[in-house]
C-alpha cells in the first residue's frame, strides 16, 4: 500500500506557494507511473482565485499529471491544517491509471447532466463514484445535484465553490458556471461519511399552511407558537438570541438512518406567527428544529468517524478528501485544523485534501453545515 503525494503551502506570494507545492508533491511521490497517468485534486483560497488558471498549468508542467480537478473554495484543508482567509493550496495525486477515471466539464442544466455523465466510459466502469464542484451562482445547482446519482449511475459527493468573477473550477482546465469534477471506476474503492453536526430540539411537525419559504402554520398552530414551545422557556423569551443556533430541519423521504438536511432559520414574524426558512417548503412537508452548538458537532463527527473506522477494518487508508461547510472549521471547532485532526486521531495518519464549501452534497441530496469524508483504500 502507498500513500498519495500531497501538499499544503501557504505564503505571500502565489508563485512561492506553487514552488512549494511543487517540491512537496515531489518529495511525497513514492511510485512510478507512466506519463499521462494520475489525477490530481487542487483546492485554494479566495485570495489566489485570480491566479487558479496559472497554477493548474504550472501543476501540470511540473508534476506531468495531465489530469486536475478542484476548485477555489473558502478555506482548503490538509491532514493537519486549515487555512480560510490568507494564501492557500492544498494539493493530492492519486497514481491511477487514465482509464480508471474521466474527467466531466461544467454541466450547467439538469438536461446536460446524462450526456455528460452517461457515455461508454460511466457505462464500462460504473457504478462510478464521483467527485464534484458546483458553482453557486447557476440556479439549477440544486436540480442538477438531485439528478446525478440516476444519470450518473453512481454515488456523488461534493460541494459548492467560493462566488468570485474568476473561473472557480478545475476540470482538466479552468472552469465555472455549473457543475464539474471526476467519476471513479467502480475497481476504486471508496468509502464516505458525513456529519451533521445538529440535534432535533423537538418532534416532527407537519406544515399545514405556508409557500414558498414561508411557514405559516406548523400542526394547525401558529409557527412561531410551535417554535418557542419545542426551545424551550429560555430562549422563546428572546428570540433574537437564537439565529445561528436553531435551525430548520427537513427529513429525508426513505431514509433508514434518520437523515436530514438543514437549512437556515432566516426570518421570522412574531405578531403573525411566521417562519422564514432557507428553501422552499410546501404544505404536507415534514420538518423540526435542530440546535446547531460545538458540542454537537464535535460528538456527531466523532461518532460518524468512528463508525467508519469500523466499516474500513484492517484496509489501509491511502487518502481522501474532505469537504466541510465553511461555518464548521475554526468557526464551530475552535480553533483552525481542529476538525482536520479529529479525522487523524480516529483513522490515523494519511494524506487529506479538500475545501470549505458554500453547501456540501453527498449522494443526491444539497446539505449545510455538514462534513463530508471520502477515504481511498
Amino acid at each position: 500500500m502507498t500513500h498519495f503525494a500531497s501538499a499544503l503551502a501557504t505564503g505571500a506570494d502565489w508563485k512561492a506557494i506553487l514552488a512549494e507545492a511543487g517540491l512537496q508533491l515531489e518529495h511525497s511521490t513514492k511510485v512510478k507511473r507512466p506519463v499521462g497517468d494520475g489525477l490530481g485534486l487542487v483546492y485554494v483560497t479566495e485570495p489566489l482565485a485570480d491566479h487558479f488558471s496559472d497554477i493548474v498549468t504550472t501543476l501540470k508542467e511540473r508534476t506531468g499529471v495531465p489530469n486536475w480537478v478542484g476548485c477555489v473554495g473558502h478555506g482548503i484543508c490538509s491532514a493537519t491544517a486549515e487555512h480560510q482567509d490568507e494564501p492557500a493550496l492544498s494539493a493530492m495525486i492519486a497514481p491511477w491509471a487514465a482509464d480508471s477515471f474521466h474527467v466531466f466539464d461544467s454541466v450547467t442544466t439538469v438536461e446536460g447532466i446524462s450526456p455528460a455523465l452517461s457515455g461508454d466510459w460511466a457505462t464500462a466502469h460504473g457504478p462510478v463514484f464521483g467527485l464534484a464542484h458546483g458553482d453557486p451562482r447557476n440556479r439549477h445547482i440544486g436540480s442538477i445535484v438531485e439528478a446525478l446519482p440516476s444519470a450518473g449511475n453512481g454515488y456523488f459527493v461534493g460541494g459548492l465553490t467560493s462566488l468570485g468573477d474568476t473561473p472557480t473550477q478545475v476540470a482538466g482546465q479552468p472552469t465555472g458556471g455549473g457543475l464539474s469534477g471526476v467519476l471513479m471506476a467502480a475497481e476504486i474503492s471508496v468509502m464516505v461519511t458525513h456529519s451533521q453536526g445538529c440535534s432535533p430540539v423537538g418532534p416532527l411537525h407537519r406544515i399545514t399552511a405556508g409557500e414558498r419559504s414561508i411557514i405559516a402554520a406548523l400542526d394547525g398552530r401558529p409557527a412561531v407558537d410551535v417554535l418557542k414551545e419545542d426551545i424551550g422557556e429560555v430562549l422563546a423569551r428572546d428570540l433574537n438570541r437564537i439565529g445561528g443556533y436553531i435551525h430548520v430541519a427537513m427529513p429525508v423521504a426513505g431514509s433508514d438512518t434518520g437523515d436530514y438536511t438543514v437549512r437556515n432559520l432566516v426570518g421570522l414574524d412574531p405578531n403573525g406567527g411566521m417562519l422564514a426558512v432557507g428553501d422552499d417548503v410546501n404544505i404536507g412537508d415534514q420538518i423540526m428544529f435542530v440546535r446547531r452548538d460545538p458540542g454537537t458537532a464535535r460528538r456527531d463527527f466523532t461518532k460518524r468517524l468512528t463508525e467508519l473506522k469500523h466499516r474500513i477494518g484492517d484496509r489501509k487508508i491511502r487518502g481522501g478528501v474532505f469537504v466541510s461547510c465553511v461555518a464548521r472549521g475554526a468557526a464551530m471547532f475552535g480553533q483552525a485544523g481542529r476538525e482536520v485532526e479529529l479525522i487523524g486521531e480516529t483513522l490515523g495518519d494519511f494524506p487529506l485534501t479538500g475545501f470549505y464549501a458554500n453547501g456540501e452534497f453527498c449522494g443526491n441530496r444539497m446539505y449545510g453545515y455538514t462534513g463530508v469524508l471520502s477515504v481511498f483504500l
